[in-house]
């Protein structure tokens, strides 16, 4: 899918880059992805799991940097020509903290399109 994408870049961000399927664990995407030619990069400050609901820890330093983090690398390779994608745990944004993560970067001017299934890309609208 990524491939199929024209994905260049996969940011990860899992907040813990590891998963109950071992070829979605940090150290097994950092060696495939490279040889399809995709670079890895892992950004936990902007993901889940926090002590306090994810909509407070986005009021943090922490998340703030990693955030800031993430807005530079997306221009960066925006510039190149380059296509980056989020990886999260969740499939489903709607049930995930790439939903509150989505809002923020459209409200930065990026635009979010997720990619759900094989073939399939939807632009997702929340509603609150």
């Amino acid at each position: 899918m990524l491939l199929n994408n024209g994905i260049t870049d996969l940011v990860d961000i899992r907040r813990y880059p590891q998963s109950t399927f071992e070829d979605f664990n940090r150290e097994s995407l950092e060696k495939v992805l490279p040889k399809n030619g995709i670079r890895y990069v892992h950004c936990e400050n902007v993901g889940g799991m926090r002590d306090s609901a994810y909509i407070e820890y986005m009021n943090t330093d922490e998340f703030r940097a990693g955030f800031e983090k993430l807005m530079d690398l997306i221009v960066k390779v925006n510039e190149t020509g380059g296509r980056i994608v989020l990886m999260c745990a969740e499939k489903s944004p709607k049930g995930c903290h790439r939903h509150y993560l989505s809002n923020k970067l459209e409200e930065n001017s990026i635009e979010v399109i997720h990619l759900v299934e094989p073939g399939q890309m939807s632009l997702f609208k929340f509603c609150e």
